[in-house]
């Protein structure tokens, strides 16, 4: 069985992506995985209910440690970073809304494909999507974001939770912190259940009270030593369903709170 992300294994995909250059367009550069191309101009709708007309994003591929080449998508620029992680079983268009937003925030946005998912290689071995986390960050890291915060929806809250435990030690990452919407401890051989205690950054769990999740967010709390902050949210929407309930402007105004302490001025 493949080890699960290791300080080594991050040192590798450093070297993997080399130099990237962020001026109008990301250079992405692993063995046969790189290159971006600007997207069309089109109207989206936003986390919040309006539109966005302006060129949303920059398509990107990087790769990671074990090899396999990896879709995503730039949001906006900037030293401030947030990479968002898509649920099961959705890819990584389910955050539109919200990058566009946090962009319009002044934040550097990075949304991905899992492995096996829209645009990214690979089988859904949803037991390493740890590994899938941790090449975004780096892949935005070496973009230019000086901290970063992630955000994973899901099975997304889950593999963020579980890479923020190796990238918390790295010099060369400032994380500034993890939230989650829906996110259980354990999914389908993907588990945070031995990271969490060890998470030393400010964390988040969200979820909605009539979601079947809702007994992760209080677990992982628990794991946390009660040091994460747990909000039950009215309703049962689940991960990015939250953004287009009856909760979206609370579950928006959770969020951009807590990015906003973790980060709470540009570098």
């Amino acid at each position: 069985m493949t080890p699960s992300v290791t300080t080594h294994s991050i040192r590798k995909v450093l070297a993997c992506l080399g130099l990237i250059v962020f001026a109008g367009a990301l250079l992405v550069a692993c063995g046969g995985c790189g290159g971006a191309t600007t997207s069309p101009d089109g109207t989206a709708m936003t986390s919040t209910g309006g539109t966005a007309s302006t060129p949303a994003y920059t398509s990107v591929t990087f790769g990671t440690d074990d090899g396999l080449c990896l879709g995503g998508r730039i949001y906006g620029r900037g030293a401030r970073g947030i990479v968002l992680a898509h649920m099961y079983p959705a890819d990584q268009t389910s955050w539109d809304g919200v990058a566009q937003d946090l962009a319009a925030e002044g934040f550097f946005v990075l949304t991905f494909d899992f492995r096996g998912y829209g645009e990214s290689e690979g089988a859904k071995d949803i037991q390493y999507l740890d590994r899938d986390v941790t090449a975004a960050v780096i892949t935005l890291r070496q973009a230019g974001a000086e901290e970063i915060v992630l955000i994973g929806a899901s099975m997304g809250g889950t593999a963020c939770l579980k890479s923020a435990d190796q990238l918390q030690t790295l010099s060369s990452v400032r994380l500034a912190g993890v939230a989650t919407l829906s996110a259980p401890v354990q999914f389908q051989g993907l588990s945070a259940e031995e990271a969490v205690p060890r998470l030393q950054i400010p964390l988040l769990f969200i979820d909605a009270e009539g979601d079947s999740a809702a007994s992760g967010a209080r677990d992982l709390q628990g794991l946390a030593g009660g040091r994460g902050t747990l909000v039950i949210l009215p309703g049962s929407d689940h991960g990015t369903d939250l953004f287009a309930g009856s909760q979206a402007v609370e579950a928006w105004r959770l969020l951009l709170d807590f990015i906003q302490e973790s980060m709470p001025t540009t570098i």
